[in-house]
This record gives structure tokens, C-alpha cells and sequence, in this order.
């Protein structure tokens, strides 16, 4: 059971760092999305366990999202893969 849950989805970012989007080769990759920051920062500022009720697609970049997700202190028990 979870102190906080906030329903929403979880995107990535992929960031070119110094570079143009329209030449790089390289991007970092970064989650976020308004509904997922919040649980992120609740879990951060208050030290509660947070979740997020999302439904990401199951495929290799939606699974990225699943290992950044544990990385932001923010459990997976509501995630359905679709």
C-alpha cells in the first residue's frame, strides 16, 4: 500500500545535450510527466511511498520507462502493460 498515488501517464524526454535535435546522435533519456513528478517529489520531499496508475505501452521504450520509474522512488504496483 502506497502513501500517495497519482494517476497519469510517465513520458520520456530524450535530451541532445550541447547538440541540435536535427544532427545529434545521442540523446539522454529523462521520465517525467506532470502526474508522475508529483509522486516523484512526494516521495522525495515527505520520505512516503508513492505509485503512479499508468498503462505504457509494452514494448522496448515503454519498458525504459519501467526501469526509470524505480530509479525516481515511484512503485509500479498500478501499472498495467497494454
Amino acid at each position: 500500500m502506497c502513501d500517495a498515488v497519482s494517476p497519469g501517464e510517465v513520458m520520456l524526454r530524450l535530451d541532445p545535450g550541447d547538440e541540435r535535435v536535427s544532427t545529434t546522435r545521442h540523446f539522454r533519456v529523462w521520465e517525467g510527466g506532470g502526474e508522475y513528478n508529483v509522486a516523484r517529489g512526494l516521495g522525495r520531499c515527505f520520505e512516503i511511498e508513492t505509485a503512479i496508475v499508468t498503462a505504457p505501452a509494452d514494448n522496448p521504450v515503454g519498458r525504459l520507462g519501467e526501469d526509470l520509474m524505480p530509479q525516481g522512488g515511484v512503485s509500479q504496483n498500478y501499472v498495467r502493460w497494454t
